[in-house]
């Protein structure tokens, strides 16, 4: 009988650290550390995330093959500091401390992962993007594919295009960093007056309220497309090659105008930076499409890296049908990078070739229903358990009621996918504000998601494509806006979820009543969260969420709660 191979795969010291478990190649478990550390975008040693993967295999550390990095610690040490300061020094003395820091740390990575899990067995270092290269397309459903990385920076580069077919990823451009996109992104974001490194999603959102031509022409002054497939930045509009948190330099003020504060009311001047930005990040998009298509002559495309979580640029892509279809994995930014580790050991170190393509998006923990019903008890509330826990969810959603969805396995990446969401009727007319001042607590402006069946994509929605991880904006048919302004964008585009009864029979059949019901065959998902806090990953988290915000109803499992906080007080 052949034996079981377990290849671990880890990411930390970045941001987002996770954890992701193979077994012969096929995808046990995936998570983020932040889920059980309640610390967003945590990038401690994921000890939680990696004891949730042993756990499901049942197995001890030393059952490994092999434990798998995001980095090269060598590459990193060597490009990061030696190239990149060497390049730039003196005018980058200042970033050298945190350079220096951050490299010296991953180069103890090996000592770290042997002390903490008293491990003795093979530890596997892969590049960053190529991490990123493999979660998309040996994720994905193609045998061979264009693939192209983008985020802020890995070793020292920022963007890669790769040809990929069967175990074989041939490199074929890499650029750069400081010349960046997801550093262009989190410098806009901060000047913005938004957190640079965790907001971006905001300014995505923000994009939609201006107008993309008003400052186009000046961004195309900053980033500068290259005859070869590529492009670069024009470094003397930044500081963050040069020192930290800075970010922007004077000439980047003197062409857009004065940075907003954080706590400044937003203006029209920035909604249309905003859509600028947004404008040219998918210029850029189509360059290197158009290179990667012209250069691999492969049909299908993979997507991967943070900047690849910006849905209406991808959306646009695939609207332009440089390619016959696109793949974006649901851990597409840093935390992807654990499971693309394992991956690049299995398929390139052990030669295995047999292909697994991502069934779903829930590769997280779940609780049994004793574990949810002490959860319940522990903070003396009132429930029962539904027969039809669907058809009464779609009922109270039908009767504009919010609820908390909590179900089956947790979901990978960032965005909830139908296991760990709020939804809310989207016909019902100012919802968007209900949701984002009373439930997540968070800014006027930004967009709700629908979660639609898959078989009614083509009925309201312009272009008619699967979208299960919530990667792709389209826009709503026109005719149809007035009818869910729940979920439709202020630019008439909506970031849907096509819901399918393979991937998520549950929350298809919730979707189903609603439709019976309304007529209308979507919900609005959101994450189940506030502003600030990471998805809830446990009943007690979920209980906790549902206590603190605006919510009505609570669905644990085939559990429900109807708020009465006269009787809700958490036992220690």
């Amino acid at each position: 009988m052949k034996k079981e191979k377990y290849i671990l795969g880890l990411n930390y010291i970045g941001h987002d650290a996770s954890a992701s478990l193979l077994r012969n190649g096929e995808v046990l478990a995936s998570v983020m550390e932040e889920r059980f550390s309640r610390k967003k975008h945590d990038r401690s040693f994921p000890m939680q995330s990696i004891q949730y993967c042993l756990s499901v295999a049942e197995i001890g550390i030393n059952d490994l093959a092999a434990i798998c990095y995001y980095m090269e610690p060598k590459e990193h040490f060597e490009q990061r500091v030696v190239h990149h300061l060497g390049r730039y020094y003196p005018k980058s003395a200042p970033l050298f401390p945190d350079m220096l820091g951050r490299a010296l740390k991953v180069n103890n990575v090996e000592k770290e992962i042997r002390d903490q899990l008293n491990y003795l067995g093979k530890i596997y270092f892969a590049d960053h993007h190529t991490s990123h290269i493999a979660t998309g397309f040996f994720l994905s459903p193609y045998e061979e594919a264009a693939v192209i990385s983008i985020d802020g920076l890995g070793e020292i580069s920022s963007t890669v295009i790769a040809d990929a077919q069967g175990n074989d990823i041939t490199i074929l451009k890499r650029i750069n960093f400081p010349h960046s996109l997801g550093m262009l992104y989190n410098a806009v974001t901060h000047y913005l007056g938004f957190n640079a490194i965790g907001d971006a999603g905001k300014v995505m959102g923000l994009t939609s309220y201006g107008d993309r031509s008003v400052y186009l022409d000046d961004f195309r002054k900053i980033v500068l497309l290259q005859d070869d497939g590529g492009y670069e930045l024009d470094l003397e509009y930044f500081e963050f090659p040069f020192q930290r948190d800075l970010w922007i330099s004077e000439k980047f003020i003197e062409l857009f105008g004065p940075k907003r504060e954080k706590d400044e009311p937003l203006e029209k001047r920035h909604q249309d930076i905003a859509a600028g930005l947004q404008a040219m990040l998918e210029e850029v998009y189509y360059h290197l499409a158009q290179y990667a298509r012209k250069a691999t002559g492969r049909d299908y495309l993979c997507l991967s890296g943070g900047v690849t979580l910006n849905s209406v640029a991808n959306g646009k892509l695939l609207e332009r049908e440089y390619f016959k279809d696109i793949f974006v994995p649901p851990p597409t930014g840093d935390d992807g990078t654990s499971l693309g580790s394992a991956l690049l050991y299995n398929y390139q170190e052990l030669g295995n070739t047999q292909r697994y393509p991502l069934p779903n998006g829930f590769l997280g923990p779940e609780y049994s229903d004793e574990e949810i019903e002490a959860a319940l008890k522990r903070f003396n509330l009132e429930y029962y358990k539904s027969d039809d826990v669907c058809k009464e969810a779609a009922a109270m959603l039908a009767d504009n009621k919010i609820i908390g969805w909590f179900q089956g396995r947790m979901e990978v990446g960032p965005r909830a996918l139908g296991n760990r969401s709020i939804l809310a009727n989207p016909a019902l007319d100012h919802v968007k504000d209900t949701l984002n001042l009373r439930v997540k607590f968070r800014e006027p402006f930004r967009p709700f998601a629908p979660s639609i069946l898959a078989e009614d994509v083509g009925e309201w929605f312009t272009y008619d494509h699967e979208a299960p991880y919530m990667l792709f904006v389209f826009d709503v048919k026109e005719e149809k806006r007035s009818q869910v302004p729940g979920i439709t964008h202020v630019d008439g585009s909506g970031r849907l979820q096509s819901v399918d009864s393979q991937r998520n029979p549950k929350y298809h059949r919730l979707i189903t009543a609603f439709k019976e019901h309304t007529g209308v065959p979507m919900v609005i998902n959101t994450s189940f969260n506030i502003k600030g806090e990471p998805i809830v990953n446990t009943p007690i988290d979920a209980v906790r969420c549902f206590l603190g915000n605006g919510l009505d109803c609570l669905v644990l499992g085939d559990y429900i709660i109807k708020k009465n906080t006269d009787r809700c007080m958490e036992r220690g």
